[in-house]
């Protein structure tokens, strides 16, 4: 599934258009497309409320259909009908011709408890400035009723691009979107205001529409990245990874991050610390152990692990390091950028703030917190997020509510993760996971695509049976063979 920009909607509708399919018939098209879910919600009593743009117009034409199939519709126009977009004045003159009580905003009371049901038509895609004035009224007045609420393209308010809400916006039950996801379906605090989300495909100009480099994650393309296990394998075929985390303060992380590389079809898993993490042992005997017998890594340890590096086709560095081994990270970075693929989690990320050059054989995965704590001037939207992908020639793992996999040309989003996430260690087993993958020889983007996907969509299905609170990173990982189930049937 394509994930688009408002200006790439324009452009597709404009493509669609050039090829011959009229922009009367796109709005016919959606305009059934939002009708069939009307129905769905069995409504006695609709209000189509409607704002001057082709949002409107859309609501418009889906008002009158649902009119032709029998149900009591009544229209609401916010602003000036006469200051309408030429699609938005076709429809209601088509509309006028079928007997639909229209009413103009601000001229006579609208009881909105009387409707059971209410289409947003008021903005989508179109927004601009902060919502105020009479839409910002109307919105208020529409979340306060007791109806069930189904937004067009987009909520009114949301801003498609970032997700953010500007001033109020409509809080739907259901968005019926066209073509392709937009951001602002994805990212908070937009998402939340979306509900159910439905994409109905109309007819898009399709090699346009697949040009585009943005998609969702989804168990159709994990199903294509899924390491193949030829029957005459063996350990060495699956890879090894190396990993180099720890200290003595956080003993756990890096047990965590061996376990997740372990369950997820590595060869070998080989892991060093500098403190005691010996319970892996017991948890996962045939993980390769040992401990430098020190608090924390330091430079001049690399002589001590070079062997292990030689031997390894992933270096997975960072849980549980802290900064005090910034030193070690940089010193094995630059011995080893352009021989072995890399993965910096946590502290390692770290290094960045020294400038350190990294390639396509990278891959970072911070969260917010980590990530601000370089880029402080970081916006919190796509497109600088893509930009520091180009900047640093790395592939990144943003992790948050709406996870973003990007190099800078290509971006995915994982919408599996739950709150069942938000704690310690989660990101520790992911990483382990990720270099799992990129040590069975899928490249560092598309492991990291097939990894997130694996551990966050198995803590979303525990978090049905365990709820939330209960669901840990072990249990994650001692349940992500039924995802892997999952995929391999497709």
């Amino acid at each position: 599934m394509k994930v688009i920009t408002s200006s790439e909607a324009k452009k597709l509708d404009e493509a669609t258009i050039l090829k011959g399919i009229s922009e009367e018939t796109l709005m016919e098209q959606a305009a059934f497309a939002v009708a069939d879910v009307a129905e769905t919600f069995y409504p006695f009593s609709i209000l189509t409320v409607v704002g001057k743009g082709n949002n409107g117009g859309d609501g418009i034409a889906a008002a009158r259909i649902l009119k032709n199939r029998g149900y009591n519709v009544e229209l609401l126009i916010v602003g000036d009908p006469s200051e309408g977009s030429e699609g938005f004045k076709k429809q209601l003159e088509i509309a006028n011709k079928y007997d639909i009580t229209t009413y103009k905003y601000g001229e006579e009371p609208i009881d909105y408890l009387y409707y059971d049901l209410i289409l947003d038509g008021l903005i989508g895609l179109g927004l601009k400035g902060t919502i105020k004035g009479q839409m910002k009224e109307v919105i208020e007045k529409i979340n306060e009723s007791s109806a069930k609420i189904i937004s067009i393209d987009i909520p009114s308010g949301i801003d498609s691009d970032t997700g953010e809400i500007k001033g109020v916006a409509v809080k739907a039950d259901q968005t019926v979107t066209f073509g392709a996801l937009k951001f602002g379906h994805l990212l908070n605090p937009g998402k939340e205001y979306c509900g159910q989300i439905k994409v109905a495909p109309l007819s898009f100009d399709i090699q346009y529409l697949n040009s585009l480099n943005r998609d969702l994650i989804d168990k159709k393309i994990c199903s294509t990245l899924l390491p193949k296990r030829p029957e005459d394998s063996h350990k060495y075929t699956f890879g090894t990874v190396l990993i180099l985390a720890g200290s003595s303060k956080y003993p756990g992380a890096p047990i965590l991050s061996a376990i997740g590389a372990q369950r997820s079809g590595a060869g070998l898993v080989k892991l060093i610390t500098p403190g005691d993490s010996s319970q892996i042992l017991s948890i996962e005997p045939s993980i390769i152990y040992r401990s430098l017998k020190k608090d924390y890594f330091e430079e001049k340890d690399i002589s001590t692990v070079r062997p292990d590096i030689e031997k390894a086709n992933v270096i997975l560095m960072g849980p549980g390091m802290t900064e005090k081994a910034i030193d070690f990270v940089l010193k094995v970075i630059e011995n080893y950028l352009d021989s072995k693929l890399i993965l910096l989690d946590a502290d390692a990320i770290v290094t960045l703030r020294e400038n350190v050059k990294l390639n396509k054989n990278c891959v970072i995965t911070p969260h917010v917190g980590e990530f601000q704590k370089i880029y402080k001037n970081l916006k919190n939207d796509i497109f600088s997020l893509e930009d520091v992908a180009k900047k640093i020639n790395t592939n990144i793992v943003f992790k948050s509510s709406t996870t973003i996999i990007t190099d800078g040309v290509k971006t995915f989003f994982n919408v599996e993760g739950n709150t069942s996430m938000a704690k310690g260690g989660s990101g520790d087993l992911l990483s382990g996971v990720i270099a799992s993958f990129m040590a069975q020889g899928l490249t560092p983007l598309e492991a990291s695509i097939l990894g997130t996907y694996i551990v966050y969509k198995t803590a979303r299905d525990l978090s049905i049976d365990h709820t939330s609170y209960y669901v840990t990173p072990i249990l994650i990982a001692n349940n992500m063979y039924k995802t892997f189930a999952e995929i391999k049937k497709l």
